[in-house]
């Protein structure tokens, strides 16, 4: 079950542990208060950078475990059987820690955007705000279909595809055939 922090209680995490500096100095209270949305903003950009990098990483390593298996394939090798059948168990295991990355990365984008949204309550423009309701809050596929949903379905693909190399190259399947 999710755990959803009601926006009153994140507005409340955010305020200043001297609430007095607003009213003492509001000249630099604005001024800090974008400055601090500035840098937010630029480490959700960052956070963004780190994703689609562990992305392409994990897809490296995944297009390299494919191809070397294809080589070892067309050549042969004595101990091909026990590749065939351990390298897919790693594969899957790398697969199932891509996966929990991309699910991590989604919790932290669905954080940082409630945090971004609580800021922008205090703002002229609610320019996030205004792009989630165009794109109807979510709940319309149509105009909005989140890319973890798309991105999940990569490491599945990889699993299924170790799963069928480890079951056709497994001493079951091999006795099976005789």
């Amino acid at each position: 079950m999710k755990e959803e922090i009601d926006d009153n209680v994140i507005d409340d995490i955010l305020v200043a542990a001297y609430p007095e500096y607003k009213t003492t100095f509001p000249e630099r209270y604005i001024d800090h208060y974008l400055e601090q949305y500035r840098i937010y903003l630029l480490i959700f950009d960052n956070l963004s950078d780190r994703r689609q990098k562990s992305n392409e990483f994990f897809l490296a390593i995944n297009t390299a475990i494919m191809g070397i298996m294809g080589y070892f394939e067309i050549k042969t090798i004595s101990d091909s059987q026990t590749i065939f059948v351990l390298v897919p168990l790693v594969g899957m295991a790398i697969c199932f820690c891509w996966y929990r990355m991309i699910l991590s990365y989604s919790q932290l984008n669905r954080a940082k955007f409630k945090v971004i949204h609580t800021l922008e309550q205090k703002l002229p423009a609610k320019l996030f705000d205004t792009e989630w309701q165009i794109l109807g809050g979510g709940k319309n596929r149509s105009k909005y279909f989140p890319l973890s949903h798309a991105e999940r379905f990569i490491p599945i693909i990889f699993i299924v595809l170790y799963i069928i190399i480890f079951i056709v190259n497994s001493p079951v399947a091999k006795f099976l055939s005789l």
